[in-house]
């Protein structure tokens, strides 16, 4: 028993040691709950208890139940038999199955790459769908495994010996059951030869960090992510990660976008319009001394909009382009008018809503130059109008912003104004509980999620059709979408970053919570008890304010970047040239090929901002799945006969992104 009881201690310190070096902070986590227990601070819930025959079992003190009930290392031998190779059984896919008929896949390559992304990814998909049937094929090597709960770990063990994957993401939602593992399984062993990501008692925030490091680490080998699941209270971990899936940026904002994104920047550069500097944030005597109300498009707009037009006239109105309609027809004329969507749908849809566009030219505007600034020459006034970044930094010494929709972006931005007190209407980014609306009456985007007072569950989950529940402002809990939880989630990122000290927000709005703003209901809200009416004056005030963080020139810095860019894109075109012209006789030649053109693809040149990286980031991410399942399927037949044809499909394509925006940044580069 001494012998059993001392190996335990050295795989216990070894597990230390190697936690110390390659994951600190959970090392740290260890740490301060061994010194919680010695102290007396902390009252163990579980003991690790040798059984015989070579095994240990859990126990839970409270309840005097057993966490494997029986022999724990025939029981992990059991679960590493089960783990097979196959594509539909224990597997979370990470890329859509795209079908194209021939017509379409012919279609798509004369189709210009702004246009869909199906222009550039369709021929790859579709060649490779003529090769597989993931129904009838089965993978070479699980190069990637997830870990949903370690008890004593012996089973991870196990199916490591089994599969001896690259990368595993382990994860476990109880810090001292993780910690009882240490002393039963050597992962300093499966970390020597293989990347380990750990996820341990993280809240969601952390959970999604970790996994989205996990998932975008070598990315090619994400065509299937196989799992083991220790119990059923993990399936929420996997609901999880099909959100994070469905929501990350390759998906929800394709290469396609990305690629017009620029090529509209690059032709907006070209009018000297007012560039506001959103690098940090800003303190100015205008809005210090009158509070901002921003108003958004969620259901909480129509149920208030008599709160704010009693309040509108003792703040400054901040609205989204998309809610002027109802403003207008309300009386209610906005201060500042913000816009970022390059589509020029929704603008000429709303336009079509306003019976007199005069309307506008009583407001200030803040639009991302990749909008379609013509739609906005009509409706406003050239010096009342500034230009921010999202996405594109080419007048990067003025910053730039990231998010997912309009509203987070005119939040961040309501902050960096330097706002002292900020109240939230319509920024719900919930579904209403009552009506089953997304947004307020009349806007482009209104849908009903679901009857009222009725739930949806299903096991598919979409950006806008899956529901769930997140924190209310209000209530204990509101509806979401996986659209909306990512703008949740960077609002609070932009709270964290931006806010001052001084700053107060208040969220009126039913629907979602957000960190660090104060939840008040309109009707414990009058702004005339506090503040005088606004005067004519604060249209021109507004504007000075504006104009001492503004720039129409580009700074030399930003010019010479310019002719950097063309110079990388240049290089990228060349390295696909070299990519399509040499001969690759084995599968295991062309991995090593696809793997260093990729590499090459999406990574820009040291000390440089290169928004082609992030382009053809997205690109290969959209179609590194489909690559990665034709170079790991076993049953490919004679795969050499397909390396020449698919070597060939991919550089067209490649070819066709960069030389796209080869021609736009060389026709709007200023430097030239």
């Amino acid at each position: 028993m001494h012998d059993i009881e001392q190996k335990a201690i050295e795989i216990y310190t070894k597990n230390l040691a190697y936690l110390s070096k390659e994951h600190p902070d959970l090392h740290r986590k260890i740490e301060l709950l061994s010194l919680a227990i010695q102290n007396g601070q902390y009252k163990e819930k579980y003991a690790i208890e040798y059984k015989g025959d070579g095994y240990f079992d859990l126990l839970e003190l409270a309840t005097d139940k057993w966490l494997y009930g029986s022999n724990s290392k025939e029981l992990a031998k059991k679960a590493a038999d089960r783990i097979n190779y196959n594509k539909t059984d224990g597997v979370i896919e990470t890329f859509y199955n795209f079908k194209f008929e021939e017509s379409a896949s012919d279609t798509a390559k004369n189709t210009d790459p702004t246009i869909s992304p199906f222009a550039t990814t369709a021929p790859v998909i579709s060649y490779i769908n003529n090769i597989i049937d993931k129904r009838d094929s089965t993978m070479q090597k699980i190069y990637k495994f997830i870990f949903f709960g370690t008890g004593l770990g012996v089973h991870i063990d196990e199916i490591d010996k089994k599969i001896d994957a690259s990368i595993y993401l382990i994860v476990e939602d109880d810090l001292e059951i993780f910690r009882a593992s240490l002393f039963v399984t050597d992962y300093s062993r499966i970390g020597a030869k293989s990347k380990i990501y750990f996820t341990i008692m993280d809240n969601d925030y952390n959970f999604k960090e970790i996994f989205n490091k996990f998932f975008h680490e070598a990315f090619i080998r994400n065509n299937y992510l196989k799992y083991s699941l220790l119990n059923e209270g993990y399936l929420d971990k996997i609901r999880k990660i099909q959100n994070f899936i469905v929501t990350s940026s390759h998906i929800t904002y394709p290469h396609h976008k990305l690629l017009e994104k620029n090529i509209r920047t690059l032709k907006t550069l070209d009018e000297h319009y007012k560039f506001f500097n959103v690098s940090k944030p800003h303190h100015s005597q205008i809005f210090s001394t009158r509070p901002v109300i921003l108003v958004a498009a969620g259901p909480s707009l129509d149920k208030n909009i008599e709160w704010l037009k009693n309040n509108s006239e003792y703040a400054t109105v901040v609205a989204l382009f998309m809610t002027t309609p109802i403003l207008f027809k309300h009386g209610i004329t906005p201060d500042i008018i913000i816009h970022i969507d390059e589509q020029d749908h929704p603008v000429l849809s709303t336009l079509s809503n306003i019976d007199d566009l005069n309307r506008y030219r009583e407001s200030i505007f803040f639009l991302a130059p990749s909008v379609k600034i013509d739609l906005f020459k009509g409706i406003s006034q050239k010096n009342r109008c500034y230009l921010f970044e999202d996405r594109t930094r080419y007048r990067f010494e003025m910053g730039f912003l990231e998010g997912f929709s309009v509203g987070e972006i005119a939040y961040a931005l309501t902050i960096i104004w330097g706002t002292k007190e900020l109240y939230l209407l319509g920024l719900d980014l919930a579904v209403d509980k009552e009506t089953g609306k997304t947004h307020a009456k009349g806007h482009i985007s209104e849908q009903h999620r679901f009857e009222a007072n009725e739930t949806a569950d299903t096991q598919t989950v979409s950006l806008r059709g899956s529901i769930f529940e997140v924190k209310g402002n209000f209530r204990k809990t509101v509806a979401t979408t996986p659209l909306f939880d990512m703008s949740i989630h960077r609002v609070n990122y932009f709270t964290k970053t931006l806010k001052q000290g001084n700053q107060n927000i208040y969220n009126l709005s039913d629907g979602a919570y957000f960190e660090e703003v104060t939840p008040i209901r309109p009707e414990d809200v009058n702004l005339g008890k506090d503040y005088e009416r606004k005067s004519d004056g604060l249209l021109q005030d507004l504007l000075e304010c504006f104009d001492s963080y503004a720039s129409e020139k580009m700074t030399p810095k930003e010019l010479e970047m310019f002719n950097l860019r063309i110079q990388e894109a240049e290089k990228k075109l060349e390295a696909v040239e070299r990519f399509a012209e040499t001969r690759y006789p084995s599968i295991i030649q062309f991995r090593a090929a696809f793997t260093d053109i990729a590499s090459n693809m999406i990574t820009p040149p040291e000390n440089q901002i290169s928004e082609l990286s992030q382009i053809l980031i997205i690109y290969l991410q959209n179609i590194g799945g489909y690559v990665g399942d034709f170079l790991n399927t076993k049953e490919v037949d004679n795969p050499k006969r397909h390396i020449k044809q698919l070597q060939k499909i991919i550089a067209g394509q490649l070819k066709r992104i960069i030389k796209k925006y080869l021609e736009a940044i060389r026709a709007g580069s200023p430097a030239h």
